[in-house]
């Protein structure tokens, strides 16, 4: 293009207030600008397919995972063995699987911990801002590495109230803490508290008086619930069939002679006639 070609085009037009309005009021982005290619390319391979398992099995081996000694909060949350023993065996399979996702999450957070401190003292010794800012994103990310952990291990919780004794589910709740154990310290304590909360709920709760009925081992009335007259088949006997058991009088032989005695027929076999 000739720089003549390039003066006499017009200049691009700015965006019309319509355009402006839906910038402001349209659904917000979730992304940002692109980095760059290979960053990304690694970012989505491994959040779409995981690390490889000789790459994932040298960095569990590393130092650089190893939690210091005054960061408790970094090893994994073990469940209590009075309840692991109760639980059938899917359940366990469950637990162990989501207890791997916890240590990968404690892994991420013991790296970026270490490397906060790092990137914190040259931050601070440089007084270089943009470090600082690097230093605060860490930061957060560290603090979403933390929630994920504790709403994981709030879900091994919520898995296992399913399996364990209604009485007890209240130890599932969010509002029980967790400790180096899943259920607190001293579970058995925990189990103690609620058994005398139910003896003392039903000390106090108001029972209703028994009722016994003047009635009770009769047979209830009602029309339905009547039994049927013993006299009522004798009375009607459909056929003229009589019902096994019933009380009504046997039924007699007919004593209508349906065949003429001997005497009353002639030679030939013919009957005589009255004179």
């Amino acid at each position: 293009m000739s720089e003549d070609e390039a003066v006499s085009m017009p200049a691009a037009p700015a965006d019309s207030t319509l355009i402006q309005g839906t910038k402001a009021f349209g659904p917000s982005d979730t992304v940002v600008a692109d980095i760059d290619n290979r960053v990304a390319e690694m970012v989505n391979f491994l959040f779409d397919n995981g690390m490889r398992e000789k790459d994932y099995k040298a960095m569990c081996e590393d130092d650089v995972v190893k939690r210091p000694n005054n960061c408790h909060a970094l090893a994994p949350v073990e469940c209590n063995p009075q309840v692991l023993e109760a639980l059938k065996l899917d359940a366990r399979k469950t637990d162990f699987r989501l207890m791997e996702v916890n240590k990968d999450i404690l892994r991420a957070s013991t790296i970026i911990t270490k490397s906060l401190v790092a990137l914190d003292d040259l931050a601070e010794q440089e007084g270089n801002p943009k470090l600082a800012h690097e230093v605060s994103m860490l930061n957060g990310a560290l603090a979403l590495l933390g929630n994920a952990n504790h709403r994981n291990n709030l879900a091994r919780r919520f898995v296992m109230k399913r399996e364990i004794n209604y009485k007890y589910a209240h130890l599932c709740s969010d509002k029980v803490p967790i400790t180096r154990f899943l259920f607190g310290d001293d579970v058995s304590q925990s189990a103690r508290q609620i058994e005398e909360a139910e003896k003392l709920r039903s000390k106090f709760s108001q029972k209703k008086p028994a009722f016994t009925s003047k009635f009770a081992g009769k047979r209830p009335g009602g029309y339905w619930n009547k039994p049927a007259s013993r006299g009522y088949y004798a009375r009607f006997q459909p056929y003229g069939q009589q019902r096994y058991g019933s009380r009504a009088a046997p039924r007699l032989p007919s004593t209508r002679q349906d065949v003429e005695p001997k005497n009353s027929k002639g030679r030939g076999g013919r009957s005589r006639q009255p004179q």
